[in-house]
């Protein structure tokens, strides 16, 4: 047995003198164990305390820093602190890769869609194009040849007068004779478009009522023949007011105009213009005031119907290039549609250029 033992410290001895020995790391000349054998460093049964050594000198000193010595009482924890930190790296990885596809993605579908709106606003532009050079031609050859008869309207030129039929109801009219126009907002800045106003009172937020009340004595001065276009009714369809009512309304505004006149004081009443932000009952509600407002007008004397609520339908639909973005005033392609419609209507009523 000692002689076993001696020719072990022997061996161990010559490896120490071996150089080989000494250039290795620390870590490479201890045997690696796993986590699993890590108990025998701290368990008591595994523990042996020494008291001398092997020379017989008094010693303090346990099993485990033999073991110590011999084993690599960290590599196990080392090689677990490396593989959680190669997992977390490749979880960082990913995370900051899905971040990049997310950014790229949405940079795509921004893109995307700026291109439509692209698209959109290049149609549009092109439509409101092809549309504003109709209007210039036809515009000038209303210049050279007068615009074209209304449908269901025959006009008879004489010297002084112009026979104007429609709706089974004929108007003699002085040709040039003044025009008044009384309306809401829906007509702001029409004196720019049609210059040849006598006046234009506009009065934004008005309703039939407060017309009757406030601003019908204005053509108490109209002195001789002349044409009032009403141009009002939008609010109070909005207000909830029933179509028999908003004609009542109408009908008491145009006796009002009317009212003291000797000579003719014609009376041409617009119909009620359909909105965007309408629903199917205030829709309904203009429809039915727009036909009675059609009935009134051929009963009354001096009194003519404008249908100008169809130049903003399209099969029933509602055109919304015309309208601004709030879904109720008029853009400026709207308001071009409806003053032309209202520019022609006087040049073959009374000869207004």
């Amino acid at each position: 047995m000692s002689s076993n033992k001696k020719g072990g410290d022997e061996r161990f001895l010559r490896v120490q003198k071996d150089p080989r020995f000494w250039e290795m790391p620390e870590r490479e000349r201890k045997i690696k164990i796993d986590k699993r054998f890590q108990s025998m460093f701290h368990d008591k049964r595994f523990t042996e305390k020494y008291t001398v050594n092997k020379r017989g000198r008094p010693i303090n000193q346990t099993s485990t820093e033999d073991l110590k010595r011999f084993y690599n009482v960290s590599s196990s924890e080392d090689e677990d602190d490396d593989e959680e930190g190669v997992k977390s790296k490749k979880k960082k990885e990913v995370k900051e890769e899905l971040v990049k596809v997310e950014k790229e993605v949405k940079v795509e579908i921004e893109v995307k869609e700026e291109l439509v709106k692209v698209e959109i606003e290049v149609k549009v532009e092109k439509e409101v194009k092809v549309k504003v050079e109709k209007e210039v031609k036809e515009s000038k050859d209303v210049k050279a040849e007068g615009p074209p008869p209304e449908r269901g309207v025959r006009v008879i030129e004489e010297d002084e007068l112009v026979r104007y039929t429609a709706a089974e109801k004929t108007f003699a009219v002085r040709k040039g004779l003044p025009v008044y126009l009384l309306t809401a907002s829906i007509c702001q800045g029409v004196e720019e478009q049609i210059p040849h106003l006598t006046a234009a009172y506009v009065h934004p937020d008005t309703f039939l009522a407060r017309s009757l009340e406030q601003h019908a004595w204005k053509f108490d001065r109209v002195t001789g023949e002349a044409l009032v276009v009403v141009h009002i009714g939008t609010d109070d369809v909005a207000s909830g007011l029933s179509p028999a009512a908003i004609v009542g309304q109408m009908e008491a505004l145009i006796d009002r105009i009317q009212h003291g006149h000797a000579e003719p004081l014609y009376v041409a009443v617009c119909s009620i213009l359909p909105r965007l932000v309408d629903n199917q009952r205030t829709m309904g509600t203009v429809r039915d005031t727009n036909r009675r407002f059609h009935e009134l007008c051929r009963r009354k004397k001096d009194t003519i119907h404008l249908p100008t609520g169809k130049l903003f339908l399209h099969h029933r639909q509602i055109i919304q290039n015309y309208f601004a973005g709030d879904g109720v005033h008029l853009n400026v392609e709207g308001k071009k549609v409806l003053f032309n419609y209202l520019k022609t209507f006087l040049w073959h009523f009374c000869k207004h250029s």
